[in-house]
């Protein structure tokens, strides 16, 4: 009976193994939405520079379409100024070289001289380049 505790744990491991890696794909997936937070609320256009794909793409909790150049401009220029970031319920499907990450963030900062705040449900989807990952799109909806 002792002899079959072997195989078995070795047949546990090499099964965790891929759900192991699974997990430290998504972690480093909230990672870097992570350190996106911090960047926002240091202004660190060089950072989230390397965070935005070229062809990011962003519709707004008002339904506007916002570019990558426009989230940068906006952010260098201090029209876009985040005072708090807090994510909540953060998820992460991954798909290959493609991750879907959801969650909710609670955000308090002015845009444009006007104070924003509230809660939003959103979707931001990354591609892995160059051995890292790079947001592609997000979609944002205000909670209620």
């Amino acid at each position: 009976m002792r002899n079959c505790w072997f195989p078995l744990g070795a047949l546990l491991g090499i099964l965790a193994a891929p759900l192991a890696a699974q997990q430290s794909v998504e972690d480093s997936v909230r990672a870097v939405e992570q350190a996106r937070g911090e960047a926002l609320l240091h202004a660190d256009t060089v950072a989230l520079s390397r965070m935005l794909a070229t062809e990011f793409m962003e519709i707004s909790r008002l339904g506007l379409v916002r570019t990558r150049a426009d989230n940068i401009r906006d952010i260098s220029s201090g029209d876009l100024k985040l005072l708090t970031v807090r994510y909540d319920s953060l998820a992460v499907r991954i798909y290959g070289n493609v991750a879907v990450l959801t969650g909710i963030a609670d955000n308090t900062g002015q845009f444009r001289g006007f104070p924003f705040s509230g809660k939003i449900r959103y979707t931001r989807v990354f591609v892995r380049r160059d051995g890292r990952w790079q947001a592609v799109l997000m979609q944002q909806t205000p909670m209620q």
